[in-house]
């Protein structure tokens, strides 16, 4: 019996998968020896690739850097919008966003993109050039949390102040968590900022429905 044939993949369709790969290989070196030594070489060997074939899809390593970070934030904003939209079958809807907030700010893909973010803070042309992504990004990530009516108890003008509180928290939790391991800690922050937040809603509730 004949194998069937598989049809031949288009150009545009090998290219895709080409920067696939090393999309996925820069976030993984960057999240796992930083920004500085996720060179080209280290890269290419994760993705199992030539460097001429990197520099036939991508003119710098700049470049990749962008491109990864602009699939960073497609991806982590995917997940959030997917976790966001179920919020309403879940018993404690604010429980569930803030665990995911927290385990999104521990996983990988996020260690990668706070690598780059601390790159751009020396880099001019790397800061210039994500910044329209990660101002788009964040855009989303707000106008998705209005859309849940999670944070309706709050006033509106709070509302984003308050997420980017909670997000600073947690990303700045996750730094420290590489090295200073205390589970114990972590339940009962966790805890602490449940009740902050109820206490808080409680205090504000009449200014927000006004």
């Amino acid at each position: 019996m004949s194998e069937v044939s598989r049809p031949r993949r288009t150009q545009q369709e090998r290219r895709a998968a080409t920067v696939a790969k090393l999309v996925d290989a820069t976030i993984a070196a960057i999240g796992e020896v930083g920004y500085q030594r996720a060179t080209v070489q280290e890269i290419c060997g994760r993705a199992a690739l030539s460097a001429g074939a990197m520099f036939r899809q991508f003119d710098t390593r700049l470049d990749l850097i962008v491109r990864t970070a602009e699939e960073a934030m497609t991806r982590q904003l995917d997940a959030y919008r997917a976790t966001m939209e179920h919020l309403g079958a879940q018993d404690n809807a604010l429980d569930t966003a803030l665990r995911f907030l927290r385990m999104a700010q521990q996983s990988n893909l996020t260690h990668a993109l706070r690598e780059i973010y601390l790159a751009a803070r020396s880099d001019t042309e790397l800061r210039e050039r994500i910044e329209p992504i990660a101002d788009n990004y964040y855009r989303e990530i707000v106008a998705t949390l209005e859309r849940t009516g999670l944070l309706d108890d709050y006033p509106s003008e709070i509302r984003e102040p308050l997420f980017f509180m909670l997000l600073h928290l947690f990303s700045g939790e996750a730094v420290v968590r590489g090295v200073y391991q205390r589970p114990d800690l972590d339940v009962s922050v966790l805890a602490l900022v449940e009740d902050m937040l109820a206490v808080y809603a409680a205090r504000v509730a009449p200014a927000a429905k006004d």
